[in-house]
């Protein structure tokens, strides 16, 4: 038997945590599924100095205060919970997830952005067994071990920042020129084991049961970094699939389309955060995801008066 809701939230980022947040003090019922850990990427930066009412803060803390904010008003927050399907059209919206089937007036996507994989020999193999793609996630693993951070933006940065408190040494190997705030380089660079080396072709993650290196190429000169672990950090795509076949529209990027009150073009559904692709921003997320949670609940309001025959 499907749970009912007046709306339902996919993704618990800022976006959809504060979506969460202004419906719930609406006066509306909504549920938030998330596939991973409440907080989503957010959750994973460790120095956050940019969001307005915090000289810094990390991550973790951010999203919990938020999550803990949406919940003091009614919203239930769900995971880990994969979404696997979504009628998105008709009055009532069905999502599916493995296990249950949840029913709402209005669907809020949230769901961020999907890292981008290094599509390497060794990549994929040693995934688990000395790659990740969250360093968060697996960085006590390699306590006072050596490893690289691939990728060139704040994102690489931002790992490369968590590991040099847990690694012997953290090489930054940047797949292209780098992009990186200079408050953030500034960070990095007083990092004493850190290094950062010049752009370079990743041709390999080598090893045998586990990682033992990384092989590159740099103006025709090939070699193999000695290291135990990889961090991808390359970048992100939107993740739009599952809305598209729901009937969504995306541009040529792969965002979500919404308007200013951030709908989509199917009636009822929202979509607010980086899957948007606007200031791609912990506050731009935050901020959509107020909009989308406050003319969602005038959605919701408006069909329940019709019911109502009001």
């Amino acid at each position: 038997m499907a749970q009912m809701y007046d709306a339902i939230i996919i993704g618990s980022g800022p976006a959809g945590l504060t979506a969460a947040l202004y419906l719930g003090r609406a006066g509306q019922k909504c549920v938030v599924l998330e596939k991973d850990f409440v907080g989503g990427y957010t959750a994973k930066i460790s120095h956050i100095e940019n969001y307005p009412g915090y000289e810094t803060i990390n991550g973790m803390d951010l999203t919990q205060i938020m999550a803990k904010q949406a919940e003091k008003f009614g919203a239930t927050i769900i995971y880990p919970v994969e979404v696997v399907d979504m009628e998105l059209t008709g009055e009532l919206k069905r999502v599916r997830t493995r296990d249950e089937v949840y029913e709402g007036h209005v669907v809020i996507i949230a769901i961020g952005v999907a890292r981008k994989k290094l599509e390497v020999p060794g990549a994929k193999e040693f995934l688990g067994k000395g790659v990740s793609y969250c360093a968060t996630c697996d960085g006590n693993f390699f306590k006072g071990r050596k490893v690289a951070v691939v990728g060139s933006d704040n994102e690489a940065a931002e790992e490369a920042l968590h590991l040099a408190d847990l690694a012997e040494k953290v090489t930054v190997v940047p797949h292209k020129e780098l992009d990186i705030v200079s408050a953030v380089m500034a960070r990095l660079k007083s990092k004493p084991n850190v290094e950062i080396l010049p752009p370079a072709k990743i041709h390999a993650v080598v090893g045998d049961e586990l990682v033992t290196g990384l092989k590159i190429s740099r103006d025709g000169t090939e070699a193999v970094l000695g290291l135990e672990g990889v961090f991808i950090a390359m970048g992100s795509t939107p993740i739009s699939q599952l809305i598209l076949k729901a009937g969504g529209l995306t541009d040529d990027r792969g965002c979500l389309i919404v308007d200013k009150h951030q709908r989509m073009n199917l009636d009822g559904v929202f979509a607010a955060g980086d899957c948007t692709c606007g200031g791609m921003q912990i506050v731009a997320a935050a901020g959509e995801g107020s909009v989308a949670g406050m003319r969602a609940a005038s959605y919701v309001r408006k069909i329940k008066a019709k019911a109502e025959g009001k």
